[in-house]
């Protein structure tokens, strides 16, 4: 578990204070929690983006002097620029589970993408958990070597100590999958094969039958009187 203290401010609510937050280098929040009325906050913008690119996830942040054990729940940034723009922050019980979702990190070269010509296929980008605030993971990782053309890996298949999966058993985490270009020459390669025509023998009967309707009047004539 990673853990960092920060520091917030209260504001007043409403979006002409966000925004006069943001212009002096801060970034609007709100704080909600176990026996807390909700408060808007702000936290200063450059300590916040270094706690969220180190993959921090329980904080303890001050407040009117008093410190709370939290975790970001959500955030948003700016679609052009990128910077942070607002900040959910969840106060927790470290006594008690939470439910949260984390990403999922890929780890190994599948053998039937290294040694096949497959293509490793996410069909899920993060797992929806519920742990302990002390046991929340920056990311779960899930080991993808042993894969082979066909082969997937369902909720069912992992197992993380501390943390419950609640996403449904059979759901499909990856899968090793054909790409379709290479799809399609397999078929062609294991498809049944067609008897050729055969010109050569074809013209032969044809000739013969030919031949034969030739002869035959001849057969057929009279000798001739001497």
């Amino acid at each position: 578990m990673s853990e960092m203290v920060l520091n917030a401010e209260r504001r007043e609510a409403g979006k002409h204070s966000a925004r006069t937050a943001r212009r002096q280098g801060k970034v609007p929040g709100v704080f909600y929690g176990y026996g807390h009325d909700n408060a808007t906050i702000q936290f200063d913008a450059r300590t916040l983006v270094k706690f969220l690119q180190a993959e921090h996830t329980l904080i303890t942040f001050k407040l009117d002097e008093m410190e709370h054990k939290a975790i970001i729940r959500e955030y948003a940034t700016d679609p052009v620029t990128g910077k942070l723009t607002h900040v959910d922050v969840m106060g927790v019980r470290m006594d008690k589970p939470i439910d949260m979702k984390v990403p999922i990190v890929f780890v190994g070269m599948p053998i039937g993408v290294k040694s096949k010509g497959g293509i490793l296929q996410h069909d899920m980008t993060e797992f929806h958990i519920k742990c302990l605030p002390s046991d929340i993971p920056a990311h779960l990782e899930v080991n993808v070597e042993p894969l082979d053309i066909g082969h997937g890996l369902h909720v069912r298949d992992l197992k993380f100590d501390k943390i419950s999966i609640l996403n449904p058993p059979n759901e499909s985490v990856c899968t090793v999958v054909v790409p379709k270009a290479l799809e399609s020459v397999l078929a062609e390669a294991t498809a049944a094969p067609t008897e050729p025509e055969v010109v050569g023998a074809k013209g032969k009967e044809e000739d013969a039958g030919e031949e034969g309707a030739k002869e035959a009047p001849k057969a057929a004539a009279k000798p001739e009187k001497k």
